[in-house]
């Protein structure tokens, strides 16, 4: 039909104005392919090599506390994993019938207090859980104050990119009149911390920027890192002080750092200020700004968060989607939990994860080998000086 279109235009108004719809129709043909062969679907990095579930039979514990009357199964936890939960349900209760399960997810803070009085099997949790929401869960549990014990952390998921989702990864961001190509994550920390190691970064000609910007102060922005204030996202002030800012236990942000509520106020700071740089969650970055390539995790290459790069692992402020296990100390293994990440490690549930419409990004084979083989190590819980961290809890916060 669009060529005949074509041809009653060539006929009725000559050949210029022809060509000229002619030229349109291919361009927009162009653009459609170029978008395909550059941006893919997430069920598109789900790893063939991933091992296929092989389900396990398993009964139920009908005496713990988060089984319900009628006997179904409560999982509490992360709002945005309700979607893949629910499938990953279905697909659980296909290979273990008379299975049933309640979902009762409305946002992180949930979690580990459902997992502390044993009120879900699990904790669904986005981006780690921070040390307020773990602190009741350590009073309990933690045994002496040497002897510390955390509750099991299983990675399912890497963050989204799509706008829908709650969790993203993280990324740099500067007015589009800002002429900078690059940074390092030690760059960051010196621009964003206070008193790291490498000296802090207060100017842009410390970074080799000259013209309009030689001289100038740097203006960094991003969300609040406490927690009491509120911001739209919780995690980002711990995973950056704590995990990404340095080494453990980093440092803090820098008093010339502006805080935000939202990220949507931090993309409109830096679009109207040419000194400005911005930490924001990749979903949430418009046209409107630039984001900064960052030198990977292998210190080889650039990247600006693809999710290619994510999946792979090159990305460095990357986030993941993790599940929370309670585990006593001495506690044998629950084997319906063990059971139910045996089959979100698997490519049947990474295939959900990838189909689900947030968007979160399947793990590769690595990482699911990884989680698997805490699971394997995990029969009875040991004192964290054997199986983790050594530091005290709960300042500085545990590595999920």
């Amino acid at each position: 039909m669009w060529k005949l279109g074509i041809s009653r235009q060539l006929s009725d108004d000559g050949l210029f104005r022809g060509a000229q719809l002619l030229s349109v129709v291919c361009g927009c043909m162009i653009g459609m392919l170029s978008v395909a062969s550059v941006s893919a679907a997430p069920i598109d990095f789900v790893d063939a090599k991933l091992p296929s579930y092989q389900p396990k039979p398993v009964t139920l514990d009908k005496s713990r506390g988060y089984v319900q009357p009628d006997g179904s199964i409560q999982i509490v936890g992360y709002d945005d994993m309700s979607g893949m939960l629910a499938t990953m349900n279905q697909l659980f209760i296909k290979s273990h019938p008379g299975f049933k399960f309640k979902m009762e997810l409305h946002g992180n803070g949930t979690a580990i207090p459902a997992i502390t009085y044993d009120a879900s099997a699990f904790g669904p949790q986005g981006g780690g859980a921070t040390v307020l929401q773990l602190l009741p869960y350590e009073k309990i549990y933690g045994g002496s104050k040497a002897e510390p014990v955390a509750a099991l952390v299983i990675r399912v998921a890497h963050a989204s990119l799509n706008p829908k989702a709650k969790l993203a990864p993280l990324g740099l961001i500067v007015n589009k009149k800002n002429p900078i190509t690059s940074l390092t994550m030690e760059q960051v920390t010196g621009m964003f911390a206070f008193g790291s190691g490498t000296g802090d970064i207060t100017a842009w000609s410390q970074l080799g920027l000259k013209g309009a910007l030689a001289g100038k102060s740097i203006h960094p922005t991003g969300l609040s890192e406490d927690a009491y204030d509120r911001p739209e996202d919780l995690g980002m002030g711990e995973f950056m002080m704590f995990r990404k800012m340095g080494q453990h236990p980093g440092f803090p942000f820098s008093p010339r750092y502006e805080r935000m509520k939202r990220y949507s106020e931090v993309v409109e700071t830096v679009k109207g200020d040419p000194l400005a740089i911005g930490l924001v969650a990749l979903n949430k970055v418009d046209a409107s700004v630039k984001v900064v390539p960052i030198l990977d995790n292998d210190g080889k290459a650039l990247t600006t968060g693809s999710a290619a790069d994510i999946v792979a692992g090159r990305y460095p402020y990357d986030r993941y989607l993790y599940i929370y296990v309670r585990r006593p100390l001495g506690e044998a293994f629950d084997p319906f939990v063990k059971e139910y990440l045996r089959m979100i490690l698997s490519k049947q549930g990474q295939i959900i994860v990838a189909k689900d419409s947030k968007g979160y990004l399947p793990l590769n084979i690595h990482e699911v080998e990884e989680e698997l083989d805490k699971l394997e190590r995990a029969n009875v819980w040991e004192k964290r000086s054997v199986q983790g961290p050594k530091l005290n809890f709960p300042f500085p916060s545990p590595q999920p």
